[in-house]
């Protein structure tokens, strides 16, 4: 069984530089404990390669499992617009960070950008990203996602977004929209639809 991470390479004063690695760390240790595997060390071991990078930012996927590290790939960012989110109601299992994607990806119609996953009349989070939502005073993002996102657990301790219950009915009242992961960081949406 394998497992992904997926993290943020930039530049930063001169340094190649993982965005939030501690907090990636964090949850490859979380799935190392569920299922009783020994990591090594304690760390994970990311290949030190040179890149010629000016103010880029690359994506690292990272696939491992029992054994450790399997794969390390490099991918450029590409920008990417999201308007249409479906509403999907779901009891899909994707606690941790899982290389398989199939029932995931499933779940997604063609004719949208993205869709906010239901389960048990609660809101998740996306096929690819955590959740946040603008009262008109605050930022709350779900209380129950789907997957502990890194970027999601940095927001929340630096007090910039609260973790709410949100029920889907909730969604037709919030004045904004954020996507939130690594690669995205906080991506805030004001023009959208949600197709119920």
């Amino acid at each position: 069984m394998d497992f992904i991470e997926t993290m943020l390479l930039k530049m930063e004063n001169g340094k190649l530089k993982i965005e939030n690695y501690e907090y990636h760390l964090e949850r490859v240790k979380r799935t190392y404990e569920y299922f009783k595997w020994k990591m090594e060390n304690g760390k994970l071991k990311i290949e030190n390669r040179k890149w010629k990078m000016k103010n880029e930012k690359l994506r690292v996927r990272i696939t491992y499992n029992q054994k450790g590290i399997k794969n390390i790939e490099y991918f450029p960012i590409k920008k990417r617009e999201f308007k249409t989110f479906k509403v999907v109601n779901s009891n899909i299992n994707y606690h941790l960070k899982y290389a398989n994607r199939e029932k995931l990806n499933s779940l997604k119609p063609k004719n949208v950008d993205e869709i906010i996953i239901i389960k048990n009349n609660l809101v998740t989070d996306t096929t690819i990203s955590n959740l946040a939502f603008f009262t008109g005073s605050e930022w709350i993002t779900p209380k129950y996602p789907l997957l502990k996102g890194t970027k999601r657990e940095e927001l929340i301790k630096k007090g910039f977004i609260k973790e709410e219950i949100i029920h889907k009915y909730d969604l037709k009242y919030f004045k904004k929209i954020a996507m939130i992961n690594a690669i995205l960081e906080f991506y805030e949406i004001k023009d959208y639809d949600i197709i119920f």
